[in-house]
């Protein structure tokens, strides 16, 4: 059986200014969707991130493993995590800054979309990379004079949506 998930994500911290809501493909990678979580979210991609899952740890590529529930992502797939609704992950990104994104799992669909991943609902810009993560996030938005030109509500679906098309969705 395929199935598709409706997830939802919030930015800790922020989980009513900063959410995205996507629909998956369970044939997705692992690190795909890690990805493109952090993309919609205005990351760059330019830091480790690692997703933790029912007490598991699914480390990326670059990451050594150090423990005994590490994982690396490698071309595992979403279908491996066996996600059923009301689930709940994290994903972590920069461990600097830490930014973490808290997933849930609202829906699980039988089939599969034309799409592998799709954003379908979001609000608020995301982070700014290598500000000082969560404080550094609310410093840029009371920062009168704007010296990051951080635009909180910048939020464009149809612009994130064909980042994640060149990304995740072109046919082969």
């Amino acid at each position: 059986m395929v199935y598709n998930y409706k997830i939802k994500v919030k930015l800790k911290g922020f989980e009513k200014q900063i959410k995205r809501t996507f629909v998956i493909n369970d044939n997705v990678k692992i690190n795909d969707f890690c990805k493109a979580i952090i993309t919609s979210m205005n990351g760059y991609l330019e830091h480790l991130y690692t997703l933790k899952y029912k007490d598991k740890y699914y480390i990326c590529d670059y990451m050594d493993k150090n423990d005994y529930n590490e994982i690396k992502m490698n071309s595992l797939r979403i279908n491996k995590l066996l996600l059923e609704e009301k689930d709940t992950l994290e994903l972590i990104y920069d461990f600097g800054d830490n930014w973490i994104f808290k997933i849930s799992v609202a829906k699980v669909m039988s089939g599969h979309n034309d799409k592998n991943i799709e954003l379908i609902d979001g609000i608020g810009k995301g982070i700014e990379e290598d500000c000082g993560g969560t404080w550094g996030l609310i410093d840029l938005i009371n920062d009168k004079n704007n010296s990051w030109n951080y635009d909180y509500d910048d939020f464009d679906i149809n612009q994130i949506n064909n980042e994640l098309d060149k990304k995740y969705n072109m046919r082969k």
